[in-house]
């Protein structure tokens, strides 16, 4: 937990996006604002035993279209999709070709399960073909922080730079900015699903069977049957990558960037109800975090107008994360929404990719419904409203807090305050 040092004030002032909504902040934003869901029935699996299953697919690319003077051996699609990511964030922000010193922009990056895909390449070769055919290239793309040197290298930068396994990223970039060690941190977060991971994933019990669900009400037909009392600790998962710039606004405010959002402080506390799964978490913990992050903040609760949720499912906000909220807002009203019904679980992605939609959230005073039908989350609890509608609710945000689940245990809540 941190209660910061808040004389520097940090701002975000780019985010990058890419998700099963699109390509890009705008166009995954936009397909939230429509209550457009992600997710797809999936039938062409190469692990046999996979037949159909609900998912989160982002869109194909080719790297080469966006990255000039790539060479071989290129990135795996595991790091492509942490450096396109980067690169929507940082042309949002207009540090592309910013002339700074790169030894003050730095870059901290969160995955969880990291180099996956090349050390499933590597082992196969390994134990099917022999030592002879395993590759040297291959085996150079299966440590964890690839990803990080294959955009640090690209993007020329040399600030102070780190991976993560299962953390908040953003919480180290504004530390790292406060204690003067950069002017800029790009903090980011990616996973690629592969599909021995969904195979794992299901054989464990996670997944949901998709069998019986009508294609065009695929995803409304499972949240029905997505239920703590039915289905334990199911959920539905997806891929992305996600990413923000932090600055300080003196900086930001020299060179006439655009500015989201003020980051003003975070709290994070190691869940104790989290055992296997990232949906297992503890009501109390979540009262106790964004409790903490608002006072660090110093910020009221009722300064803080929306708060932009972790859970994934109806079951899991009700249970957990509403409830929570209605305890430290008394009867206070704010608005709830989450955005994972539309994007699925995306594991190492999801915590940069809802802080991300918060700040355009607050960019254009509106909180994005979760596309989900009311009736599924169930009677209303304390002053909470859950905006389960498609269409975005115009409201002034003050301050929003973002909640954010990790697969280490820990449970973040980071408070955002209007762009002055």
């Amino acid at each position: 937990m941190n209660a910061g040092n808040q004389q520097q004030r940090v701002v975000i002032t780019g985010v990058g996006i890419v998700s099963s909504l699109g390509m890009g902040a705008e166009e995954h934003y936009e397909n939230l604002r429509k209550g457009q869901s992600g997710g797809t029935i999936k039938n062409e699996w190469t692990e046999p035993e996979l037949k159909e299953e609900y998912f989160f697919p982002c869109p194909n690319f080719n790297i080469k279209d966006s990255f000039e003077g790539l060479r071989a051996p290129f990135p795996l699609r595991y790091s492509q999709l942490a450096m396109m990511g980067c690169l929507k964030a940082v042309e949002d922000a207009g540090i592309y070709d910013l002339d700074i010193p790169r030894e003050r922009l730095g870059m901290i990056l969160n995955t969880t399960f990291a180099a996956n895909g090349a050390v499933e390449a590597y082992l196969r070769k390994l134990f099917g073909q022999g030592p002879r055919k395993a590759s040297p290239f291959t085996f150079t793309k299966t440590v964890s922080n690839c990803a990080l040197g294959d955009i640090t290298r690209y993007f020329k930068f040399r600030g102070p730079s780190s991976i993560l396994l299962g953390e908040n990223s953003v919480c180290y970039g504004l530390d790292l900015i406060r204690d003067d060690e950069a002017d800029i941190m790009i903090c980011g977060g990616f996973d690629e699903v592969r599909d021995i991971i969904v195979l794992s994933h299901r054989q464990a019990g996670i997944l949901p069977d998709p069998n019986g669900t009508e294609s065009e009400n695929a995803q409304a037909d499972l949240l029905r049957t997505l239920t703590r009392g039915q289905n334990g600790g199911q959920t539905l998962m997806g891929e992305g990558s996600a990413f923000v710039v932090l600055e300080k606004i003196e900086h930001a405010q020299a060179r006439g960037a655009k500015i989201y959002a003020e980051v003003k402080n975070y709290a994070t506390v190691r869940d104790e109800a989290y055992v296997d799964w990232v949906p297992e978490r503890n009501q109390d913990d979540f009262s106790y975090v964004m409790d903490q992050s608002m006072k660090f903040s110093e910020v009221q609760p009722s300064e803080v107008d929306c708060v932009v949720g972790s859970a994934g499912l109806p079951w899991q906000a009700r249970e957990q994360e509403v409830t929570a909220i209605a305890s430290v807002w008394n009867d206070r009203p704010v608005h709830y929404t989450m955005t994972k019904t539309m994007t699925g679980e995306t594991f190492g992605a999801s915590g940069p990719m809802t802080l991300a939609t918060a700040a355009l959230m607050m960019d254009r005073d509106e909180v994005v419904g979760t596309g989900i039908p009311a009736d599924l989350f169930g009677p209303p609890v304390g002053n909470v409203s859950i905006c389960e509608d498609t269409r975005p609710v115009k409201s002034p945000l003050r301050n929003v807090l973002v909640n954010s689940v990790h697969t280490g245990g820990n449970t973040t809540s980071i408070v955002l305050g209007a762009a002055a």
